[in-house]
């Protein structure tokens, strides 16, 4: 830079001042590159560290005297005419740029510090000399942050006039490092550790019951007793008037004294090894194979929890659970050590930058701070432990059984507050509520797919045993119905445990309503599925089929669906958004829920319908082939018994939907059916019929009932119901109505030799109606009766006397 043109040759001090601006640029250049390459961040050195942190305090307090001395020059002058001046302008100018300069170089220099802040803080808490180096790094970062904002004109400017906007970061205002920030990072690291530490001490606390289980060679390494086992020993503090256990009660005190330590200042890193202590590392022993019930030989669950507690034996070899002594309660532990590590964080902040804190820190600020990063630390916690166990541990749980996942979410579901401690409680609730969403996707993929599977092949398919349904459970339905039911039951557990109450801002909204919308498809898919295959198995008049997905398949999803808790919510604070969004796609996927139910309970309707369309049908398709011919009608010759072809047409239609159902509504439905089309076929014929061919008619409407009471698939009462049905008095109506003649009348009283057989009856007792007033068209059936052959023969010779005659 040449600016002796320009400049007097008196000022000196000017030439000076510039030239350390543009020496200083260049070192806050070169510090930079330092920091970003030279630094190792998994173990910086110790000494080369300290001397690029006092170089970079010497820079930052030069560049800020000669920002401040920059600044006076840029100064407006008391006298107009140095302030209009030519070399007052061109001084102004030149010195505002070289201090925006300047202060880019400055900026820029804080921005890598701060990154290199939070890379440090964020590594691997293995080496004390990384987390203090990070500490005198925040201490540097507050000092040139002090100073960039005391060379600052105005407050309102901001780095966004002199940075460059491909760096959002420096587009802020720097600000300084607090003890909150430096919590957060550090927690959030730690936070994966502790979840790994909190699954291992959850499933050691089953060593003891696996230990003795061994010895006593008694099978206690099933699921269901490791559950119960941490239930048991995940007990909360002793309730005032019972027995104290004094390890509980040594627990207390420990934590006691970690307080009065963390209180008193006098806290500090605790290694992992105590000098003097003896620690003995037992070998791995995995629990002896056992053979499996025969109810649990389809619970992958079962093993999969087994392998865990194998492997909380094995974890005996981590530092953490070998050096607690024996039966100290871990959770309360890994508590107390958690806030003793949170402690000796702030300690090291207190005593490597204490600029961290806005003023001294009292003895109640330091608890606060203590309790402030131990719930942030948990509340990290909750956030990953869903993905520890999910996806990052030795074997997650992702890649396990859907059953899996689920036995756990459900066993989290049963905590009660007194079960463990409460920063543990939260946490693991939190969990079974985050693992609500990977059970309902899992299981919903894996029934839906069943479903679609097992629906797309024929309902009477053989399907292998245990392939879409539970061994050894018997299936009233189909077996596409019973996975649809398990389907729904399923989703329908899953939504009632999301209720517990109607608190809106409570309850795993969130949670729910993927569960919610599943369980609005797979009603209406099961229906659409139902009402499909029902109308399919009709026309193929496969009766057996049709009524177990009728009556049995639907009713079954039908009783699970009762089962359903889904009480109406209401978010009374306006300012809750998202909870407001949630109840109202809520109450809209209850609604159309409750709407799919009302379209099921309806499908048992719509298919009966079908079923009494399909069957007037297949009767009149039956009776084109068997019906004799109208030349028996008409003959003069009279049967015994009813004629082959009514037992034939009753055991091809009415006996499958006897044998599938004992139904009396529908048995009498499908009677009054058949035996319509039965004289519907007869009239659409337009058969004539002589005195005997009605007379056989008679005997054939008469064969109905024997036939029914003959039936051995029904039992008493249906039989006698059915006997006696309405219709038959109708086709017995028919018959008699063949016999009279066109002009004859009926009459609605009884013959005077029945009034008299019936004299001995009471006289409020109703005498019952001829059989013709059960027809509903009278006159059309007197067109079928054939005239006699003996007048047309007389009419016949009668004529041919006239003709002789003429």
């Amino acid at each position: 830079m040449n600016t002796s043109k320009w400049l007097p040759k008196q000022h000196q001090e000017v030439i000076k001042l510039f030239e350390q601006s543009r020496l200083l640029e260049r070192e806050l250049r070169i510090l930079g590159k330092k920091f970003a390459t030279d630094i190792n961040i998994d173990l910086p050195d110790y000494y080369e560290f300290e001397r690029l942190l006092q170089q970079s305090r010497e820079c930052f307090e030069r560049s800020a005297h000669v920002q401040t001395r920059l600044i006076r020059m840029s100064a407006s002058s008391a006298d107009k005419n140095v302030e209009r001046s030519f070399f007052k302008i061109l001084l102004n100018r030149k010195a505002h740029l070289i201090r925006q300069n300047l202060r880019k170089r400055n900026l820029q220099l804080i921005f890598i510090i701060n990154k290199m802040i939070k890379l440090m803080l964020a590594a691997t808490y293995t080496s004390e000399i990384v987390v203090d180096g990070a500490l005198l790094l925040c201490t540097l970062h507050n000092e040139s942050v002090i100073l960039a904002q005391k060379t600052t004109q105005a407050r309102t400017q901001t780095n966004a006039q002199i940075c460059s906007n491909s760096f959002p970061p420096l587009m802020s205002t720097p600000k300084k490092v607090d003890v909150g920030t430096i919590l957060q990072i550090i927690t959030k690291q730690r936070a994966e550790d502790c979840c790994s530490t909190l699954i291992n001490c959850l499933l050691t606390t089953c060593k003891g019951a696996l230990t003795v289980a061994n010895e006593e060679n008694e099978s206690d390494t099933s699921s269901v007793e490791i559950l119960r086992a941490l239930t048991t020993n995940l007990q909360g503090p002793p309730e005032v008037g019972k027995h104290i256990d004094p390890i509980q009660e040594e627990m207390n005190v420990r934590r006691k004294a970690s307080v009065n330590m963390i209180s008193s200042g006098e806290i500090h890193t605790r290694g992992r090894g105590t000098p003097g202590r003896q620690v003995v590392i037992t070998p791995i022993v995995k629990p002896e194979a056992r053979e499996l019930d025969e109810s649990e030989h389809n619970d992958p669950a079962i093993n999969f929890f087994d392998e865990m507690a194998a492997e909380a034996v094995a974890y005996n070899s981590f530092n953490y659970l070998v050096n607690e002594p024996d039966g100290m309660d871990l959770l309360e532990n890994l508590i107390a050590d958690e806030e003793i590590f949170v402690a000796n964080v702030i300690m090291k902040v207190i005593k490597y930058c204490p600029s961290a804190f806005e003023r001294e820190l009292t003895k109640t600020e330091l608890i606060k701070w203590v309790n402030r990063g131990t719930r942030g630390l948990w509340t990290q916690v909750g956030g990953s432990l869903e993905h520890v166990v999910l996806w990052w541990s030795s074997s997650p749980l992702a890649c396990r059984p859907a059953a899996c996942a689920k036995y756990l979410r459900d066993w989290l579901s049963l905590l009660q507050p007194d079960e463990a401690p409460e920063p543990i409680l939260s946490t693991l609730k939190g969990l079974g509520e985050t693992l609500t969403v990977h059970v309902t996707s899992t299981i919903w993929d894996k029934q839906f797919r069943l479903a679609v599977v097992s629906s797309s092949l024929p309902v009477d398919f053989p399907f292998e045993e245990g392939e879409f349904c539970v061994k050894n459970v018997a299936v009233e339905g189909t077996v596409c119905g019973k996975v649809w039911s398990e389907l729904l039951y399923q989703l329908v557990q899953l939504s009632n445990t999301c209720d517990i109450g109607t608190i809106a801002n409570e309850l795993p909204l969130v949670e729910q309503i993927p569960v919610l919308h599943r369980l609005d498809h797979s009603i209406h898919s099961m229906r659409i599925w139902a009402a499909n295959k029902a109308r399919s198995l009709c026309t193929d008049w496969n009766m057996m089929m049709f009524f177990k997905v009728v009556h049995n398949d639907i009713g079954l999803c039908l009783e699970q669906l009762q089962y359903i808790r889904v009480p109406e919510l209401s978010a009374d604070d306006p300012l809750e958004v998202q909870v407001q969004v949630c109840v109202a796609l809520r109450a809209k996927l209850v609604s159309e829920i409750k709407e799919n139910i009302i379209k099921l309970k309806a499908t048992c309707t719509e298919c009966i319908d079908v079923l009494a369309a399909v069957c007037r049908t297949t009767s009149l398709a039956s009776l084109t082939l068997c019906f004799p011919y109208f030349k028996h009608w008409q003959t003069e010759v009279l049967q015994e018994r009813a004629n082959e072809y009514v037992a034939y047409f009753f055991t091809q239609i009415y006996l499958p939907v006897i044998q599938a159902t004992k139904d009396i509504e529908i048995l009498k439905l499908t009677l009054k059916i058949i035996c319509e089309a039965w004289l519907d076929h007869i009239y659409m014929k337009k058969t004539k019929f002589s005195s005997a061919g009605a007379l056989n008619l008679l005997k054939d409407f008469d064969g109905v009932a024997e036939w029914i009471n003959a039936c051995e698939a029904l039992d008493e009462r249906l039989r006698e119901t059915l006997s006696h049905h309405e219709v038959l008095r109708m086709c017995e109506g028919v018959g008699k109505l063949l016999l009279r003649k066109p002009e004859e009348t009926i009459s609605i009283l009884p013959s005077p030799s029945k009034a008299g057989k019936k004299s001995d009856e009471t006289a409020d007792e109703k005498a019952p109606l001829p059989p013709e007033m059960f027809v509903p068209n009278q006159k059309r059936w007197l067109e079928l009766r054939a005239r006699d052959r003996r007048a047309v023969n007389l009419n016949c010779l009668c004529l041919c006397a006239g003709m002789d005659v003429y």
